[in-house]
């Protein structure tokens, strides 16, 4: 790798380590979750970014270099339908064959794991089960499970070039590897009636479930972080257990748990949580206090209050967060700076803060930059 590109990684390396760390950078790091428009601004399909690593890599590192943001929000991996289900355990419908090919693709949420599977769950843990689901998961698959073991034996080995390929770009990535929370992938495979439902008849289940998958979850993003991307820092999908869906009460009791114990063993193996939490989170802001200081990143979108996450976790753990995709769509570059600089004054005050984006794909170019530009200029501390 040239110095010059090496010094760079390493100053955005920098950058995002002080923020997890509760430190004060020398400026507000800036990312994106750009898949969506990373593969319209290259010129290709949705359907070729998620199946041909080639174009998807190189409509990645047409976004960086266009874009020059800090870090990529993940390792990139295939999204081919074979290999989503791991973390999103729905019927899929597919850009260029059920959709547009100019479509993002969509999850059909419905009831795939019954009622009785609860037992072999339980017994056998998440992957058995998701491999026992499979035909159900998949039907127009043939030979489903050999697919399966080949689609993400495949996407494993190329997780790892694609994060290097980045590096030698000079970006590094925000996590090295990630997972839905077992709370989540247990949701999706119930559906989220029949997960209400289950919560009243069958919480000890439920529980006896959640504690199942934790363990195996937690594993399978360890080895991702630690033997194929090397990156110790870690995604986990946190979208069903905001109040958006379920009360406090209920988060106390069948969420947090796994939540805490998750954190614990990232942590014991020194990798820090980046907690991806869709939906309200403001009523359950105040549980997380119980996570240990300076181990995670909670990631919020617009739903969540972030200038009350400050409040309450701002000495904590980084916050990051939040310009989605209306904000993108329906603002004017200025009004996406002043956005910004209100994030950057009362959220990044003292450090610990992300200035994060999640754009679609019809969002105006200029509507980034500004995002970038002003992370750049009034997001400096130094």
């Amino acid at each position: 790798m040239k110095r010059e590109v090496e010094d760079l990684y390493q100053e955005r390396e920098r950058r995002i380590q002080a923020v997890i760390n509760l430190e004060v950078p020398d400026r507000v790091p800036v990312v994106c979750a750009a898949g969506e428009f990373a593969w319209a601004n290259a010129g290709i399909t949705m359907f070729e970014y998620m199946t041909d690593n080639e174009k998807m890599m190189m409509a990645l590192e047409k976004f960086h270099q266009d874009f020059q943001l800090d870090a990529e929000y993940l390792p990139p991996a295939l999204q081919d339908p074979m290999t989503l289900v791991v973390a999103q355990p729905c019927l899929i419908r597919v850009p260029g064959e059920d959709l547009p090919a100019d479509s993002v693709f969509q999850l059909v949420e419905t009831e795939i794991m019954q009622e009785e599977d609860y037992d072999y769950a339980i017994e056998n843990g998440y992957l058995q089960l998701l491999i026992k689901l499979l035909p159900r998961l998949r039907p127009d698959v043939a030979d489903v499970e050999d697919k399966f073991i080949a689609t993400t034996a495949t996407a494993s080995r190329l997780l790892r070039s694609n994060a290097e390929r980045l590096r030698q770009k000079g970006v590094p990535c925000l996590s090295g590897g990630g997972m839905e929370s077992p709370f989540s992938v247990l949701t999706m495979l119930r559906s989220y009636e029949k997960f209400c439902l289950d919560l009243h008849r069958h919480p000890d289940k439920v529980v006896r479930a959640v504690d199942r998958f934790t363990d195996e979850i937690a594993q399978l993003i360890i080895a991702s972080c630690k033997e194929i991307t090397g990156i110790p820092r870690a995604f986990i999908g946190f979208h069903r257990e905001s109040s958006s869906f379920f009360s406090p009460e209920q988060f106390e009791q069948f969420a947090l748990p796994q939540i805490l114990t998750l954190v614990d063993m990232l942590d014991k193996e020194g990798i820090r949580t980046v907690m991806h939490c869709d939906g309200d989170w403001t009523p359950n802001l105040a549980y997380l206090r119980k996570l240990p200081k300076a181990k995670c990143v909670l990631d919020l979108d617009d739903s969540t209050d972030i200038f009350r996450a400050k409040e309450l976790l701002g000495d904590r753990m980084c916050i990051c967060g939040n310009l989605m995709e209306a904000l993108f769509s329906f603002s004017t570059p200025r009004e996406i700076q002043e956005h910004c600089e209100k994030l950057i004054d009362t959220v990044g005050r003292d450090g610990g803060f992300i200035l994060n984006g999640e754009p679609p794909k019809e969002v105006r170019p200029e509507n980034i930059h500004a995002m970038i530009q002003t992370a750049k200029t009034h997001g400096m501390y130094m």
